[in-house]
C-alpha cells in the first residue's frame, strides 16, 4: 500500500497538509482529515496519488465527460478514454504525442498525459519508466486548467 506521507511529499501538498497527516492513515481517511480541515487544494491531489493511476485516468475522464470541452480538448478525452477501455503501448503513445504536440497546454493535453504517463516510459518505449506520481499530476493540471477556464463551476 502506498503511504501517505511519501505520496504527499511527490504532491507537493501544503505545510498545513503535511501537519494534518500521519504516516499510518488509510487513504480515505487522509484524504477526508484534509477536506474536514478545509484543504481541497490538497485534497484532490494526494487523493489522485493515492488511486491506482488507471482510476486516475478514469475518474477524470469521467469528470471531463460532464464539461463541455472544445473540439481540441475532446480529442485528449477520447485519447485518454481509449487508453482507459484498452490500456496498451499504442493508445498510450498516440496520447503522448498528442499532449506533446500541443506543449501540455490545454485541458486536453493533460488528459492524454495523464494516460500517456500511467505506464511505460515518458518518451521511447525503452526509456525510464515514468515516476509513479505523474499521472495525479497530469489529472489535476487538467482539472486546474479547466477550473481557471470556468471558475463558477469549481467554487463550492
Amino acid at each position: 500500500m502506498l503511504q501517505i506521507l511519501p505520496a504527499a511529499r511527490q504532491m507537493r501538498l501544503s505545510p498545513c497538509a503535511h501537519a494534518a497527516l500521519a504516516p499510518d492513515m488509510a487513504p480515505e481517511t487522509a484524504v477526508r482529515e484534509l477536506l474536514a480541515r478545509g484543504l481541497a487544494q490538497d485534497a484532490l491531489p494526494l487523493a489522485l496519488r493515492l488511486l491506482p493511476r488507471p482510476y486516475a485516468v478514469a475518474w477524470l475522464c469521467q469528470c471531463m465527460r460532464a464539461q463541455t470541452l472544445s473540439g481540441h480538448d475532446s480529442e485528449g478525452l477520447r485519447l485518454a478514454q481509449a487508453w482507459v477501455q484498452q490500456p496498451g503501448p499504442t493508445q498510450r503513445e498516440s496520447a503522448r504525442a498528442f499532449a506533446a504536440d500541443d506543449d501540455y497546454q490545454s485541458v486536453g493535453a493533460w488528459l492524454a498525459a495523464a494516460a500517456a504517463w500511467s505506464d511505460g516510459s515518458l518518451s521511447e518505449e525503452d526509456g525510464p519508466p515514468v515516476a509513479d506520481h505523474l499521472t495525479a499530476a497530469a489529472a489535476v493540471a487538467a482539472l486546474l486548467h479547466l477550473a481557471g477556464r470556468e471558475p463558477a463551476t469549481f467554487e463550492a
